[in-house]
């Protein structure tokens, strides 16, 4: 009897115990009646070296506010073919592919709306941007200063926006112009140093929680490993051959392509470097070719066969290396600040890691990939993302906020790229959202034909389930 009675006052302290200490430890509610989201180009919809309404309405932020029954979410829109010329598959038979970006240029839609937007990310920002920058800055310089006159239009910092709407839910994605930008420039020197990205993430918190305390929050951690993009996974270091399409051997060795190897020296490049997809067109021409056989058939040939690629063509294994160990440190400032805060965080890193998989991502019978093209995920700049990889990056988001704050927000469904897809919603403010269904599978049906090996007609794809 006496075992029984101290068993059930052990049952009680529990009991009173788990009442006391709340499972899902999160900063205010899942409340998204006035939902602000703050980012990069990433967060902006970016896809196709462009930002334009096809793709701005299927930006991870977009998706969250539909998934969520967010009421009105407005985006700064530009018009096709965007601020970018957006990039176009013309030829998928040629090898390699041809890809041209489209005519004509983009312009801004919305400059005239009374209020700041809903959606503040801006393409090319880093973590210290979102508190520094206003739209007013004079003689701005690189695509973060230039994207912030139409974006934040002079009306204050993102965050000062953001807290202007009185927020009762804000998700943020910041920290990839930090990292991927030393990916895109092909050096670790790009890299913004740990010291000041950890200033410039905690500060972008504080006033977060100073200006919204109740509001709740979602904070997204990073890739650690380059490889995940096509912009580093597609271009090979070594000769291929291309009538087989294979390496070129000479001794059953591949030959590695020569290149400024950092700092003027020169060489062939080390197994395990990277050389970018930005320097495929250089490729074709000759360049990386060694001296050796820059005069033999058929590098002959080739206008500019013996020179060496730039140091901003490649990632050697040191520079590789570099990377991964500062995206480690960034992730680690992301994870103290936001626990601090009690703030949830979504695994991007472990999303795109997923990404790279070598068996690849599964939804339902379809596979997704990091392929260049065929995989589905990777937009034809080999770095932004589809409108679907998009998706999987909102519902990473949306997984995240469910089990944070114990609720139960439908993850986006991948039915509605196989649908014919006009535009669903009329409402004034739901426009800004959700027009642009009408035409979306005309970029999406070229990767479908690779990615599914059949031919199917544009705006006709259906059955298709989550």
């Amino acid at each position: 009897m006496t075992r029984n009675k101290s068993f059930s006052r052990i049952a009680l302290a529990l009991l009173a115990l788990m009442i006391a200490v709340p499972v899902f430890a999160a900063r205010g509610d899942a409340d998204f009646t006035r939902f602000v989201a703050l980012g990069d180009s990433y967060g902006a919809g970016v896809s196709n070296a462009s930002l334009n309404q096809r793709h701005q309405a299927y930006s991870w932020p977009a998706f969250i506010a539909r998934q969520t029954g967010v009421p009105s979410f407005t985006q700064p829109l530009v018009s096709f073919p965007g601020i970018g010329p957006e990039l176009q598959l013309v030829d998928v038979i040629s090898y390699p592919p041809v890809i041209r970006p489209a005519a004509g240029q983009g312009q801004p839609l919305l400059l005239t709306h009374p209020a700041p937007y809903n959606n503040l990310s801006i393409p090319g920002a880093a973590a210290g941007h979102l508190t520094v920058l206003t739209g007013r800055e004079q003689n701005p310089q690189g695509t973060a200063t230039l994207m912030a006159q139409f974006i934040l239009r002079g009306l204050g910092t993102p965050v000062q926006q953001a807290l202007a709407q009185q927020p009762t839910f804000i998700a943020i994605w910041i920290g990839g112009n930090d990292l991927l930008g030393a990916v895109l420039s092909g050096t670790p020197a790009a890299l913004t140093p740990v010291d000041a990205f950890r200033t410039a993430y905690n500060t972008m918190l504080d006033q977060l929680v100073a200006g919204a305390p109740k509001a709740g929050m979602v904070v997204g951690n990073l890739p650690t490993n380059p490889s995940a993009l096509p912009l580093t996974a597609t271009v090979q270091p070594f000769i291929i051959n291309p009538a087989t399409r294979q390496p070129l051997l000479i001794g059953g060795k591949p030959v590695y392509l020569v290149a400024d190897l950092g700092g003027g020296n020169f060489g062939q490049l080390p197994p395990g470097s990277m050389v970018l997809l930005s320097a495929a067109g250089k490729l074709g021409s000759g360049y990386g070719i060694p001296p050796q056989l820059a005069q033999q058939p058929p590098f002959n040939q080739l206008p500019n066969a013996g020179k060496p690629l730039d140091d901003s063509d490649v990632l050697t294994p040191a520079e590789i290396a570099a990377i991964r160990t500062r995206a480690e440190e960034y992730n680690g400032v992301i994870e103290q600040a936001a626990s601090q805060r009690d703030i949830p965080v979504a695994n991007i890193r472990g999303l795109f890691d997923r990404f790279a998989a070598a068996g690849g991502y599964h939804v339902g019978p379809f596979r997704f990939g990091a392929e260049y093209i065929a995989g589905g995920i990777f937009s034809l700049d080999g770095f932004h993302l589809t409108d679907i990889g998009y998706m999987f990056f909102a519902n990473e988001y949306i997984r995240t906020i469910n089990r944070a704050y114990d609720e139960d927000f439908p993850v986006a469904s991948l039915s509605q790229f196989f649908e014919n897809n006009y535009q669903r919603e009329t409402t004034t403010s739901g426009a800004l959202l959700y027009q642009g269904m009408e035409w979306k599978m005309s970029d999406e049906a070229a990767q479908s034909i690779l990615r599914f090996r059949t031919l199917i007609p544009a705006r006709r794809l259906r059955g298709a389930t989550h």
